[in-house]
């Protein structure tokens, strides 16, 4: 009751907050965590910051290069965060440590896991493994067995041979002792979720590339800490609200995870679960070795299982990366802007349904499901759908050849065959076996359900055909709709009778478009198609009376909310040809292609082989991804063609232009309060030429802060 009325209180004061580069992935999902505008209009939080743009909730855009404004707004605010830039952190909290004011201030800063990467894993006491497990409920391997978690009660022994200048910077921000000042030191695990950062690339990779295999560094058995972006601004929240005592604090969630079981996840649950060992990786994150306990700063007293269970940190994603990977899937499609195209193309027989679909999937690069090759697919493949789909087909093919040859008997009986001509042989291989609704239904979701459906969508290919299919493929048992799988849009050829009988003359592969054939297929779609397309009103439908243009409207339909962006690497070579499919095509299409097969070697369609489809949440913004992707693509292939003398080079003047940056603001500061200062120091001793010169120095330096001080141009 005490916490929930510190932070009901908490949310009724208006708070004035600095957070470090709101448009980063930890600085916008700080934002969101501090903001209140949307729940009051009575003094809601001003957040400032510094940034790329102003984000919902935010107040303000500052240039923290400028460590004037820097300086004045830190001076102003309440609750001060910094998580990338440590140079201007240490400024910052510098001024907050030895400048003048007398409001409570929260000054936080979040650290690096890194910072543990260098100090070797906590063996495990004997007696606690049994205990650990029980508590812990979780099926560890043998590598968390041999091994215990850090706590914050290990810092003394953490070791850093890298990142000297931040462990100095945490060791004087823990030291603080001055009472207006509150600070808290957060390190958080591999931060993840949202629109991804460090896990961007893999991200990417797997979504652009469908046969893509990622990258595993060595054996894989490295144990890397993570924490979901929105639970790490949680915790720095929590710590300016409770302001508890320890001021050092693990942010990470409950997941055992090693670099393995992390990219693994991400082939399997989103890509084609491929990966391969590699022997060099530029990424740090991917490498470090550092097994952290979740914190128990909020839950004193309460033990490992008992904090898991009445946590009050309001987690999101407690139990870790694995259990919630299609959540972080769909967040990453959110904040990418990224959209699946889910059709249904529909429609009469030889309507030109395939063809339509075949050229969607192409451009789009979208799975063309077909039920030929559904079905094909799941027979190859070691799935026990696969095997039930196999077993069935065989089983009611048995049972068709029995019924078939049954008749066929009984007709060979009744006729006899005249004198000189060969007696009719039963041609087993003529008959194709159907699969019934309820099995064909789960094909159908199976596929529906792959990776590559769930992240770009699909191009459904005449299915379902009736009303009974449509229902047990797109509802549940309380007749819901499906939302994962369900479809955006109908595309529905409407042609009358005579035109499907027109175009059905017009194919080529007239043994499965012989009238009678067609005269009965098109009964049989008459008889399901008005219930079907009632159906199909609860989702955008798009009619098409004249196929010649079909492929240029439904592209409008596509984009009728806003372009859709293709996100490709285009090549010279990479072109292929829309192949003609004969199962079901528009007849002017086919001619068309029959008369001029060897003219239109122009009109091929170019496909790139990695492309994804974004959906527009601003035309702007898309327009800024495609121009950013094939900058990207543009700067990585003229770095290819760098020398490596011409690399190094670049890398040094890199590493120099970054050098320059970050210390900039330590710079300024230099210049503007000290150097002036030791200069006028300097000048007098060379005047006066005392016998110990550091003793002068030192006390014409203390007289000169004295007077500033006296004068109140620097803070007591």
């Amino acid at each position: 009751m005490e916490r929930a009325s510190l932070d009901k209180s908490q949310n009724c004061q208006q708070l004035r907050i600095f957070i470090e580069d709101m448009t980063s992935l930890i600085g916008s999902a700080l934002v969101e965590e501090f903001r209140n505008d949307h729940e009051t209009d009575l003094n809601p939080n001003i957040i400032v910051g510094n940034g790329e743009n102003l984000l919902r909730g935010t107040t303000k855009l500052i240039n923290a290069a400028d460590t004037t404004e820097l300086g004045q707004v830190v001076l102003d605010c309440d609750i001060i965060i910094f998580h990338q830039n440590y140079c201007q952190a240490e400024y910052a909290y510098k001024l907050l440590k030895y400048g003048h004011y007398n409001s409570q201030k929260t000054f936080v800063l979040v650290s690096n896991p890194l910072t543990w990467s260098t100090t070797a894993l906590k063996e495990k006491k004997s007696e606690e493994t049994a205990f650990r497990q029980s508590i812990m409920n979780e099926d560890e391997s043998q590598l968390f067995k041999k091994y215990d978690r850090f706590t914050e009660d290990d810092l003394p022994i953490r070791r850093i041979n890298l990142f000297e200048r931040l462990k100095h910077l945490e060791q004087s921000i823990l030291g603080c002792e001055k009472t207006e000042l509150k600070t808290y030191v957060i390190t958080p695990g591999l931060v993840y979720g949202n629109g991804e950062d460090i896990l961007y690339e893999l991200f990417k990779t797997v979504w652009m590339n469908p046969d893509a295999e990622l990258p595993i560094y060595g054996e894989g058995n490295n144990i890397i800490p993570m924490i979901h972006v929105n639970d790490l601004a949680s915790i720095v929240r929590k710590a300016t609200i409770l302001n508890p005592q320890d001021n050092y604090i693990f942010a990470v969630d409950y997941e055992n995870m090693t670099q393995k079981k992390l990219v693994t996840t991400i082939a399997k649950c989103i890509g084609n679960g491929k990966t391969k060992t590699i022997t060099n990786c530029s990424e740090k994150m991917f490498m470090m070795n550092v097994w952290l306990r979740p914190t128990q700063i909020f839950d004193s007293n309460d033990q490992h299982n008992e904090a898991q269970k009445n946590s009050t940190i309001d987690w999101q994603f407690q139990e870790g990366f694995t259990k919630n990977i299609y959540k972080i899937r769909d967040q990453f499609k959110l904040y990418r802007g990224l959209d699946t195209i889910k059709l249904i193309v529909h429609g009469g027989p030889a309507a030109g349904k395939s063809y339509l679909s075949q050229q969607l999937s192409n451009y789009y690069r979208i799975p063309h499901i077909q039920i030929k090759k559904l079905i094909q697919d799941l027979i190859d493949s070691p799935t026990k759908l696969g095997e039930l789909v196999k077993t069935t087909l065989q089983q009611v093919k048995d049972q068709m050849v029995a019924e078939a040859l049954a008749v066929f008997e009984a007709e060979k009986k009744k006729k006899k065959v005249p004198k000189g001509q060969p007696e009719p042989v039963f041609d087993a291989s003529t008959i194709i076996p159907r699969l019934p609704d309820h099995i064909l239904i789960q094909a159908y979701k199976w596929r529906l359900e792959q990776n590559d459906a769930q992240n770009l969508g699909y191009i459904l290919d005449g299915f379902p055909k009736t009303l009974e299919q449509y229902e047990l493929l797109f509802q549940n048992e309380n007749n819901q709709v499906i939302e994962n799988i369900k479809p955006k849009g109908v595309i529905y050829f409407d042609y009358s009778d005579d035109q499907l009988k027109e175009k059905a003359r017009q194919i080529i592969d007239q043994t499965r478009y012989t009238e009678d054939q067609v005269s009965r297929r098109i009964v049989n779609f008459r008889k399901s198609n008005d219930s079907l397309l009632q159906q199909y009103e609860k989702f955008d439908i798009k009619t098409i009376h004249h196929s010649e243009s079909a492929f240029d409207q439904v592209q409008e339909f596509i984009t009728r909310n806003g372009p859709i962006l293709v996100l490709q690497e285009k090549k010279e070579e990479d072109y292929i040809e829309i192949e003609v499919i004969q199962e079901d095509v528009s007849p002017e299409l086919q001619s068309a292609q029959q008369q001029e097969s060897n003219q239109q070697q122009d009109k091929k369609i170019p496909i790139s082989q990695s492309q994804v489809q974004q959906s527009q949440l601003g035309v702007k913004k898309k327009g800024d991804q495609l121009n950013k992707s094939l900058n990207e693509s543009r700067v990585s292939k003229e770095k290819q063609k760098l020398t490596d003398e011409q690399k190094f080079e670049q890398f040094k003047q890199q590493e120099k232009e970054q050098l320059d940056l970050r210390s900039q603001p330590l710079r300024q500061y230099l210049a503007d309060n000290v150097v002036p200062y030791l200069a006028e120091a300097l000048v007098v001793l060379c005047e006066k030429h005392p016998e110990n010169p550091i003793h002068f120095l030192a006390d014409f330096l203390e007289q000169k802060g004295n007077e500033l001080q006296a004068n109140g141009q620097i803070g007591q």
